[in-house]
């Protein structure tokens, strides 16, 4: 009796390591899916423009991106707190801009690779290269409109 208490009290241990870290080994796989890593960018836009892309992203003050990491990124996904900072929706269109010249996969996979490239972006880029390396993407999306019917930068889906 015994040993099957031992039996069954490792197993939930090992059960429960796994899934405290379910989070960074499903980072880790989706990272090691995607084919490279988005350059960063050879050189910074002027403030004023990098002002302007952090206004798209709803920014407001100084540019600034925390590192995200797996757990608050379910935490944000599971009990969503309203928008996603300002950092994360610049790291979200480099990724999103990035994933989309790769090979198709399902959209799991893709939606996964995403999350997770997004959390390496803002662990590994400063808010000033990733608001540079929007300003490209950014030039390509309709310009605002003054009337009722203007047209807004794709939001963070």
């Amino acid at each position: 009796m015994r040993r099957l208490m031992r039996l069954l009290a490792g197993t939930a241990g090992v059960l429960v390591t796994l899934l405290l870290l379910s989070p960074w080994l499903l980072y880790a796989a989706m990272l090691a899916s995607i084919e490279g890593r988005p350059a960063k960018p050879e050189r910074m836009v002027p403030a004023t423009e990098q002002a302007r892309i952090w206004r798209l992203a709803d920014g407001q003050g100084e540019l600034r991106t925390e590192p995200m990491t797996p757990y608050g990124f379910a935490w944000e996904l599971f009990a969503p707190t309203g928008q996603p900072a300002p950092g994360e929706t610049l790291a979200y269109w480099v990724s999103r801009d990035f994933l989309q010249a790769q090979p198709h996969r399902n959209m799991l996979t893709w939606h996964l690779s995403n999350a997770a490239l997004t959390i390496w972006l803002t662990r590994n880029w400063t808010a000033e290269e990733l608001a540079s390396a929007v300003a490209p993407i950014a030039s390509k999306w309709p310009s605002p409109k003054t009337d009722s019917a203007s047209v807004v930068p794709p939001a963070q889906l």
